[in-house]
């Protein structure tokens, strides 16, 4: 960090990095596709690029290990990777405003493809850093502040986007997208790493921790709090319009509400878990999102799901910041950014499993029987954290 790093400056920079990070999936998740479908692109084409997407994700796992082991043109082992990464972001998003889609799709997917590559490059090593020079005592709080930038952001340029575009058109998105990427250097530029030694520096030989049982246990941990919390979560839109009808106002009402539940959740919830420590956040977790689950798959109407879409994002992102919170507690210094992707990716596993099988089964079970299906599922939860807290009692306790 800088050379006296105080407080605010963590704070301030991790939720500037991740408030971009919300900015690029504002456009991604929600207006990529209808702006292609506008010029005539092919689904398959749109499919195609959209898989394409999704590579440097699996590429998360071997920049981790990258900015590990390697010091980058001896500035470091994260900084010149996150501000490579930034740069390139702020290229390729700004270049892909001149790059149209129906007059050179190609040139649009490398330009696409490479903002979304710069991306997770910035975002892994922003991972590494976090670990690295976050006291114990502020973990929660950072991974709250993150958690709740990103959101914050996805809701305010969804709505600026969808303004913007319906005036002037989609490629208005792009410099927005471009410029912001550049934010994050009035911090990062001024980061001095902390110095490595012998308990921190590289070394292979930390991957062997993946086989003791407590890693085992955390990874069985990280896939079945993702199927309980990322099933429902996934469900409740579809819920909402094939069961009561909602119309696409209500559903974007939910959105909102579950944004702003989300960035109350993340920021309230990460100070809340430092002060009373790890364990029990983590029951108290599981048995909310189990109860809310249940509540929701219980509703009479899209309006009572409606009014629930502040608490569950409250909850679901306090969730998540937990999550986050326990997984730097419990990576190797040595292998912090790789063990960091590599529990993100199993995560991402039970999320991805549980979404289409959800899906799936609301036909066959209906929603109600799903909605407790995935409530019960995640009470499994408790005791794989009972088993894991006894196996590293260290992440159990409250930060001192």
């Amino acid at each position: 960090m800088t050379k006296n790093p105080s407080r605010t400056f963590r704070l301030t920079m991790f939720a500037a990095l991740y408030v971009v990070q919300g900015v690029g999936l504002a456009y991604f998740s929600n207006f990529q596709k209808p702006y292609l479908d506008s010029l005539g692109i092919s689904p398959d084409a749109i499919g195609a690029l959209t898989f394409v997407l999704q590579v440097p994700f699996i590429l998360k796992i071997f920049i981790g290990m990258l900015s590990d082991k390697v010091n980058l043109l001896g500035m470091g082992h994260r900084k010149p990777y996150m501000l490579l990464g930034l740069v390139l972001a702020a290229v390729a998003f700004g270049g892909a405003t001149f790059a149209l889609p129906d007059a050179n799709f190609p040139l649009f997917a490398v330009l696409i493809t490479l903002g979304s590559f710069s991306v997770t490059l910035f975002d892994s090593t922003t991972d590494g850093l976090a670990i690295d020079s976050t006291p114990r005592d502020e973990q929660g709080l950072v991974q709250g502040v993150m958690v709740g930038g990103r959101a914050a952001a996805f809701i305010a340029l969804s709505l600026l986007f969808g303004t913007l575009v319906q005036r002037t058109g989609y490629r208005v998105v792009f410099p927005i997208i471009g410029l912001s990427m550049l934010l994050p250097l009035l911090w990062v530029t001024r980061v001095r790493e902390p110095a490595r030694d012998a308990t921190t520096r590289f070394q292979w030989s930390a991957f062997k921790a993946f086989g003791q049982p407590r890693f085992l246990l955390f990874a069985l941990y990280a896939v079945v709090y993702s199927i309980g919390s990322f099933g429902v979560d996934g469900l409740v839109t579809y819920f909402m319009r094939a069961r009561f009808g909602a119309t696409t106002n209500v559903i974007g009402q939910y959105g909102a509400l579950r944004g702003v539940g989300a960035i109350i959740g993340a920021l309230a919830g990460g100070a809340l878990i430092d002060r009373i420590g790890r364990k029990r956040s983590a029951y108290a977790g599981v048995i909310l999102i189990s109860l809310i689950a249940a509540l929701i798959g219980a509703a009479t109407g899209a309006r009572g799901v409606l009014w629930m879409g502040l608490i569950w994002g409250a909850v679901w992102a306090f969730q998540e910041t937990l999550f986050f919170a326990l997984t730097m507690d419990i990576a190797d210094a040595r292998i912090a950014a790789s063990m960091f992707a590599i529990m993100m990716g199993i995560s991402n596993l039970g999320s991805a499993v549980a979404d289409g099988l959800a899906t799936a089964l609301s036909d066959d079970l209906g929603f109600v029987a799903v909605f407790w299906l995935l409530a019960a599922v995640n009470l499994i939860t408790l005791p794989v954290l009972w088993r894991l807290f006894k196996k590293a009692p260290e992440i159990a306790e409250r930060a001192e």
